[in-house]
């Protein structure tokens, strides 16, 4: 609503906002307030406005979260279904939810698929992220739709856009271990499952997990370093698609 005004918009963490107003003193929290504080942070922070969101990737986003609410209904079921007597395993499985829940979701997958067929832009950019070891079509179904400004970030911006940013916790002579936390969860979760299966088929991506673990890092570690690796990878192709097209 506010870009179709052109009004310029700024999405920011909400705990950005309030650590900003710890800092200026403030430790109290109304509306009257909140709205003081922002106002203060525009004024004296400016931050980067927000580019105004794709329809196409907000209709497909909109498709991935009903993907995401039945498919998490569907898990519920079949542990109902291992975890029940078996006097009611044939309304979970054969006659109700299961069934159902099945037939919706191979419906939807339809739809996206159709979704991105009818526009030229997205076809080419899913089937060129499609088209990389470890990368299914879910995962280029969820960076189109939840990670759309990846050809126009930074390696960094988009890095810690996406939740895998390790950050540092030195104090003087402590040295604590790194870590990563906030970004966009639903982009993090899915390159996750990418990177274990690149870390098994991809060319480039086995090797590099290899040699960390060769190297005494966790297993965690070298597949969050592989979710970097793999990212940076696929906006790379997406950067240079955007380039052709100029």
């Amino acid at each position: 609503m506010l870009h179709r005004a052109k009004i310029a918009v700024a999405l920011l963490n909400p705990q950005r906002l309030r650590a900003f107003a710890v800092s200026e003193g403030v430790k109290a929290k109304t509306d009257p307030i909140d709205a003081r504080m922002i106002l203060c942070f525009a004024q004296q922070k400016h931050p980067e406005p927000l580019p105004a969101p794709d329809p196409k990737a907000q209709e497909l986003a909109a498709w991935l979260d009903r993907r995401s609410h039945l498919t998490e209904a569907q898990a519920r079921e079949k542990n109902r279904l291992q975890n029940s007597p078996k006097s009611i395993h044939r309304s979970i499985k054969f006659k109700r939810m299961i069934c159902v829940l099945e037939k919706e979701l191979a419906a939807i997958d339809q739809k996206i698929d159709r979704l991105i067929a009818a526009d030229a832009r997205l076809c080419s950019q899913f089937k060129a992220l499609d088209a990389v070891k470890g990368v299914g079509k879910v995962t280029a179904w969820t960076l189109l739709a939840y990670l759309s400004e990846m050809p126009f970030l930074s390696r960094n911006k988009i890095v810690a856009l996406a939740g895998i940013a390790p950050y540092n916790r030195d104090s003087g002579k402590t040295s604590a271990k790194r870590s990563i936390w906030a970004g966009r969860a639903k982009v993090r979760k899915c390159l996750y499952m990418a990177a274990q299966t690149a870390a098994v088929h991809n060319p480039v991506i086995k090797p590099y997990v290899q040699g960390l673990i060769g190297r005494g890092k966790p297993y965690k570690c070298a597949i969050v370093a592989a979710m970097r690796k793999l990212l940076l990878h696929l906006q790379s192709i997406l950067k240079s698609q955007q380039k052709a097209l100029a």
